[in-house]
């Protein structure tokens, strides 16, 4: 009789758990937007001669795939890239396309993905790429940037891609307890 109690409270724990990821990180994704920026700019101002941009949000996106859907998954890449847009780039439009084609790509290819931690650590970095050339090149496609392509890779595209190699060789331990 005990064992079913325990066996049972386990079962909506973890039920508890997973719904707990699923919606909740929906609601907490705007809050890891903003803090994000706040840390760039933190780890930025030790280098004030580089614009190293944080993408901490992608380590919730990549282990996310895990536990929602993919119709749930691109709302939710969706709704962060218009947080995105109107946040840093006060235009509704290039964080919204990239989120949804790396997230669409990321969903489609996760079980690849999160193999090992090698897969997910260049993983990381070719997010950070993707994003950080792309939202590039619809700035400049679109008249928003006229910095020159050699000065944004080397003094934007390059350090951002160390920072959040870093984060992942950090933070990767703890996403994995949390979703694998």
């Amino acid at each position: 009789c005990w064992y079913q109690r325990s066996s049972c409270g386990r079962v909506s724990g973890e039920l508890a758990m997973r719904l707990l990821k699923q919606i909740g990180i929906f609601f907490l994704l705007p809050f890891v937007v903003l803090i994000d920026a706040h840390i760039g700019q933190l780890v930025g101002s030790f280098f004030p001669h580089f614009h190293l941009v944080s993408h901490f949000l992608f380590l919730f996106l990549l282990f996310e795939t895990i536990e929602v859907s993919e119709y749930l998954y691109l709302a939710y890449c969706c709704i962060v890239g218009l947080l995105y847009d109107i946040y840093f780039f006060h235009l509704i439009g290039i964080a919204t396309l990239l989120f949804i084609l790396i997230g669409a790509s990321l969903h489609k290819f996760n079980s690849v993905i999160l193999l090992n931690r090698w897969t997910r650590m260049l993983t990381i970095v070719v997010m950070s790429f993707l994003f950080d050339m792309g939202s590039y090149l619809l700035a400049l496609a679109m008249g928003l940037t006229v910095e020159s392509m050699p000065v944004f890779i080397v003094y934007s595209l390059v350090p951002s891609m160390i920072l959040n190699f870093l984060w992942m060789l950090i933070f990767q331990y703890i996403f994995e307890k949390c979703y694998l």
